[in-house]
């Protein structure tokens, strides 16, 4: 048998489903609104660890068994009330029988560290209250008493699974709000029919996978990229319609659930290029990885997916190096908004999954708004960089281009070796007044023309005094365009501009997309 229970009051408003899995012991499967259930458990939880800290174990023992957890009188194993997933449980279960015995070793995932902390959040709270209380134990016991006497609770009892999901999918089309990825996942579980466990050990994998990745959450995003490779463009609200007109059997569910679990893997890896993943491919595919998540290209995620499936490993190489020629001419040159470039990136993804594109120059020919050389050259010549990540990143790569394979004149990625540079100085002396008023200080001094790369040695010395006193610091650097500011007699605001045209022309080539 299948239930549906809508609760009130202390939960607000909670939607559960569960299955009858054995008519012996009469537990039941939940399939949506564990964390109304986990939450409210965790109140108790808490209840009982203040009685437990007070040495009050007859009522710890009164509560653990009416609300927790009971004990098998043959076997004498405890016998938990709820039972969380597999990636959980152990926690879980370890929060009743004391906040102490859930061990740090063991408080590997972030949602351990959540269960524990909504824990000792609840303790806090109701801890607090007590000190407030005139007989702190008497407001614990009417906690208790509500939750026990007044907490209503509606039980609907449909068929089966698929009665389940449709009255779970009716409340949340009558306007009961709830989270895409719980949309998705009950629709993938209901889909699955007897294959059901198959689909639910792939979602618990792929969950626990992206939160080993990020303390940020990532299911919708990443369910979102990887339909985005397969499909287009999908808006994160139409996410779901769309899954259900294309997922319409147990056959179509197992196999999507199956590709998220396996790709969730691939994607993890775009976000850390420290992944194994990366090994069996040459250093500048990761390299490239690194340059998309610098500039923030989260957009273009959807195609790196589609590439990295249909291309071999020297077209993904050549592919990414031309993606990053135009991210850096989208960025540089503007006007292109986010919502443009999701559409121009998925769109081409879908294209090389159907393999439509199968080559890495079709992949930017299918572009037809990147900034052209004279567009790039005319954006870079001006051009100012705030984020120092980045500024650090241009001035890196134009040495590079520069270098013309000389490794000893290419600059070292760590900050410790390599710093950043302001010719004209963020905090100018007054030396510096004689040549810029303050609006022209303003608008230069994060001009590209401005910066340079120097060694972390000589630009502790360097200080924001005068050009002149700086001089012979960059004449003694190994980077090419830090040691031809050395030439100049002064430094200007067409000393700037001069040194960043000359920069620009670099760019075109370097970033080119021939």
């Amino acid at each position: 048998m299948v239930h549906l229970i809508v609760a009130y009051n202390i939960l607000e408003v909670s939607t559960v489903t569960g299955q009858d899995q054995s008519a012996e012991n009469g537990r039941f499967e939940v399939v949506d609104g564990q964390q109304r259930l986990t939450t409210i458990s965790l109140v108790i939880l808490a209840i009982k660890e203040i009685f437990q800290r007070d040495e009050d174990y007859e009522v710890v023992v009164s509560v653990k068994s009416d609300f927790l957890a009971s004990t098998d009188r043959r076997t004498k194993e405890r016998e938990p009330k709820l039972i969380l997933n597999e990636v959980d449980n152990e926690i879980y279960q370890d929060l009743i029988e004391g906040f102490d015995e859930a061990d740090e070793k063991k408080v590997r995932r972030q949602s351990h560290k959540r269960l524990v902390a909504a824990a000792k959040h609840c303790e806090k709270y109701l801890s607090d209250l007590c000190i407030k209380s005139k007989d702190s134990e008497e407001e614990l016991h009417s906690w208790l008493d509500y939750i026990e006497t007044s907490l209503k609770v509606i039980v609907v009892t449909a068929p089966d699974d698929s009665n389940a999901f449709v009255i779970f999918e009716t409340l949340n089309d009558r306007g009961l709000e709830l989270a895409i990825s719980d949309l998705v996942k009950n629709y993938l579980f209901h889909k699955s029919g007897d294959k059901i466990e198959e689909t639910k050990n792939r979602w618990l994998s792929m969950v626990s996978i992206l939160e080993s990745a990020s303390d940020d959450p990532l299911t919708v995003t990443y369910i979102r990229h990887f339909a985005m490779a397969k499909y287009g463009l999908i808006r994160e609200k139409d996410l779901f319609s769309l899954l259900k007109t294309k997922i319409t059997s147990k056959r179509g569910s197992l196999r999507f659930s199956t590709e998220l679990a396996e790709t969730v893997r691939v994607y993890t890896a775009l976000l850390n290029t420290d992944h194994d993943y990366w090994n069996d491919f040459s250093n500048d595919v990761a390299y490239s990885v690194s340059t998309f998540n610098l500039l923030g290209m989260t957009q273009i995620r959807p195609l790196l997916l589609a590439l990295l499936s249909k291309f071999d490993h020297r077209k993904v190489s050549e592919a990414f190096k031309k993606l990053v020629s135009a991210a850096v001419r989208y960025q540089m040159v503007g006007g292109v908004g986010g919502g443009t470039l999701e559409r121009v990136y998925s769109d081409t993804a879908k294209a090389v999954t159907e393999e439509k594109i199968k080559t890495p120059s079709e992949v930017i020919q299918a572009f037809k708004n990147v900034p052209s050389d004279s567009a790039f050259l005319s954006a870079f010549s001006i051009a100012t960089v705030s984020k120092q990540k980045i500024a650090r990143y241009y001035l890196r790569e134009l040495e590079i281009a520069e270098a013309d394979g000389n490794a000893e004149t290419i600059p070292n990625h760590d900050t410790n070796s390599v710093n950043l540079e302001h010719v004209l100085p963020i905090t100018p002396d007054p030396s510096w007044q004689k040549v810029f008023n303050e609006d022209e200080m303003r608008s230069y001094q994060k001009r590209i023309g401005n910066l340079a790369l120097m060694s972390a040695k000589l630009n502790s010395t360097v200080g924001n005094g005068c050009f002149q006193d700086k001089k012979k610091y960059f004449k003694e650097s190994a980077f090419l365009f830090t040691k031809e500011i050395a030439n100049e007699d002064s430094w200007s605001k067409a000393s700037i501009d001069n040194r960043q045209k000359k920069m620009a022309e670099v760019a075109v080539k370097h970033w080119s997309i021939g």
